[in-house]
């Protein structure tokens, strides 16, 4: 239960160390979040005995998104690679932030 709360505050602290520790990096320190989110959301859904596969279904389906945002970067050659791997990734971190905050009102 305690992790459930500490997972992502440890994520946290690590983003503002990336950031400072880093600042004129590509990656923020936001990006390492959604491997903490998860993580906690899995620990949530197993506290709330639902199905399991939830967090790791949600990261799988953004990896499968990824793979098709590159097949299709490199079939149109004028399309940036690394902006749309910025966007899904910052998705997927907005959302793990949200799936994270909505699994937390349903505990409670």
């Amino acid at each position: 239960m305690l992790l459930i709360f500490l997972l992502p505050l440890i994520g946290i602290f690590l983003a503002v160390l990336l950031n400072r520790l880093f600042p004129k990096a590509q990656f923020h320190g936001y990006d390492i979040l959604p491997f903490f989110l998860v993580i906690a959301c899995h620990l949530i859904v197993v506290q709330e005995k639902r199905p399991e596969f939830l967090p790791y279904g949600f990261l799988l389906f953004f990896i499968l998104v990824i793979i098709i945002a590159i097949s299709e970067a490199v079939k149109n050659k004028n399309i940036s690679l690394g902006k749309i791997f910025r966007e899904i990734w910052d998705f997927l971190t907005m959302n793990t932030i949200f799936w994270y905050i909505g699994l937390l009102f349903m505990m409670i």
